[in-house]
């Protein structure tokens, strides 16, 4: 966030702390306790599990032994290390951060983002599921703008590229055409790749009202990973109906996760007006086998510093 006098950073500055005692107070209500991470990371252990990210944009540290650390690009990696040498699992753990994260940008300079987010350890899956989002929504509801939460699976895609054994660069560019719904470059790349007919031609056309995608999702062929990922979002999809959530949420099979090691439901929101998603998070289950112990895991992270100039533009 820039600034154009010292006055005016002050005064930002010191909005955004009430947002954050506001936001802390919210997390604290539903149970949640404050944990404080390192600002140190293993680069070793954050590209193990996220083997697609650009490893460059990340900031390196060498120590006194030589070994490569990293200035956190990413806190629920970071806060997992520090729980799991301390946690054997039960009971169930709730924790939120208030904190920075770092990133290279071009030209040289270094990205500070301050973000807050929680995570839920532990928990009955689709219990836990139905809070986080719910949790989600009612952060985006304090804007004062108009906000969708785009819901969806990283199980839905991972299930079709399962079927269809492409090499890694290959799915990488597939990935990454349905990431920017370039329709026109991935028909093209699927003819290339003798793919038409396949469930990935379809993929951009399930997105939107929750029903609809479910109804269309049903109509095409698919695996055991695609049928737990419709049946996942069918069940909260129910849970919806029957309880109240802020802020209106579509389904968007097409999505595709921020991290490498989200494993399940996955979600962006987003602001009228704001081209930047707000907030992003996920489950990943399957992360914390990394640490020696495979629980429920979900949370999110909500963008502090993008919502302190949309809360300053909105006078709230």
């Amino acid at each position: 966030m820039r600034f154009t006098s010292i006055t005016e950073e002050l005064e930002v500055t010191k909005f955004k702390k009430r947002v954050e005692r506001e936001f802390e107070g919210y997390f604290e209500k539903r149970g949640f306790s404050l944990i404080e991470p390192r600002i140190f990371q293993k680069y070793d252990l954050y590209v193990r599990s996220n083997f697609r990210q650009d490893s460059s944009k990340t900031v390196k540290v060498l120590s006194g032994n030589s070994r490569i650390y990293i200035l956190r690009p990413d806190i629920t990696t970071n806060v997992l290390g520090e729980i799991f040498s301390k946690w054997d699992g039960e009971p169930p753990l709730k924790v939120y951060y208030n904190s920075k994260i770092y990133l290279n940008k071009p030209g040289g300079k270094i990205l500070e983002n301050y973000q807050m987010g929680i995570e839920s350890l532990g928990e009955d899956v689709l219990a836990a599921d139905q809070e986080i989002v719910e949790m989600a929504t009612s952060l985006m509801g304090t804007l004062g703008k108009p906000v969708i939460l785009e819901l969806g699976s990283s199980k839905y895609l991972d299930g079709i590229f399962k079927e269809l054994e492409l090499d890694l660069d290959e799915e990488s560019e597939v990935r990454d055409l349905i990431s920017k719904k370039n329709r026109y470059g991935l028909r093209i790349k699927l003819k290339s790749l003798g793919l038409e007919g396949t469930a990935l031609e379809h993929i951009l056309h399930l997105q939107g009202d929750m029903e609809e995608v479910i109804r269309m999702a049903k109509a095409y062929p698919m695996n055991r990973e695609m049928s737990e990922a419709i049946d996942e979002l069918e069940k909260l999809m129910e849970s919806f109906n029957r309880r109240y959530t802020t802020g209106e949420i579509k389904f968007d099979l097409s999505m595709l996760p921020d991290l490498d090691y989200y494993d399940g439901i996955i979600f962006k929101g987003y602001c009228l007006g704001v081209p930047n998603k707000i907030l992003s998070g996920g489950r990943y289950d399957r992360l914390t086998e990394e640490f020696g112990l495979r629980v429920p895991a979900i949370g999110f992270m909500i963008d502090l510093d993008l919502v302190t100039s949309i809360r300053i533009e909105e006078g709230r």
